[in-house]
């Protein structure tokens, strides 16, 4: 019997016409998608796919993902989705995990996508724009300068300040949560005039501010560019 193949499919940040032509066909060839959804049921990244891809005649396979710090929580969670897609593989269904951004990047399908490809299924990553490239893009910002080194840090990340005062260009990714305390931050280290920051890319509810204390409380999906 055909053995399924796991699709990591990036969607891009927000954006529908941000998607890759691959991804695009990748989710027309899979019979199931496999969408993470918040507690309340919702599908940020089903919801872009189906900017650009008629879902109405898939399998749509709900993940709930936790979004904890407990490790032992993450790894059940973790555990628990790559389960129910392998259920999926084995009936001989390709399966397209949908992941926001780029799907090597902070992404909860390199955990499921270990645990399967580790229990001996096929798989394929296909990559996607990055939620802080598409905000340098709306931006008209460079992320690098000749020889200087890129930065890429989540917000919540232990010890930000020492990662803070490294050479080159920065990258703070979702910084919803902690962004006063990342402001007083940069304001400490004299970066504050060197940031730029992007609220929800993509989205409707998409905002820009060069003035980062413009900036009040913003959602998860924040990021701030800091230039070299």
């Amino acid at each position: 019997m055909k053995r399924g193949k796991l699709y990591g499919v990036s969607v891009g940040p927000g954006d529908p016409s941000l998607m890759t032509l691959k991804a695009v066909s990748c989710i027309q060839q899979c019979e199931v998608l496999a969408v993470p959804r918040t507690s309340d049921g919702n599908s940020l990244a089903l919801k872009i796919a189906k900017g650009t891809v008629d879902t109405s005649e898939k399998h749509i396979e709900y993940l709930n993902l936790l979004m904890t710090r407990d490790l032992a929580e993450l790894d059940k969670s973790y555990q628990a989705a790559a389960e129910r897609i392998e259920a999926h593989l084995e009936a001989g269904r390709d399966v397209a995990v949908l992941s926001l951004g780029d799907a090597s990047l902070f992404s909860s399908y390199s955990y499921i996508c270990r645990i399967l490809i580790e229990r001996g299924w096929d798989a394929e990553t296909i990559p996607g724009v990055t939620s802080f490239s598409a905000c340098a893009a709306l931006l008209n910002r460079s992320l690098t300068e000749k020889n200087m080194p890129l930065h890429i840090f989540p917000a919540s990340m232990p010890d930000l300040s020492s990662a803070l005062s490294l050479p080159g260009g920065k990258v703070v990714m979702k910084s919803g949560r902690a962004l006063s305390e990342v402001k007083r931050l940069l304001s400490e280290q004299g970066l504050a005039e060197r940031s730029a920051l992007v609220t929800d890319c993509g989205l409707p509810t998409q905002r820009a501010f060069s003035d980062i204390d413009e900036a009040g409380d913003e959602s998860y999906f924040t990021t701030i560019l800091i230039a070299p």
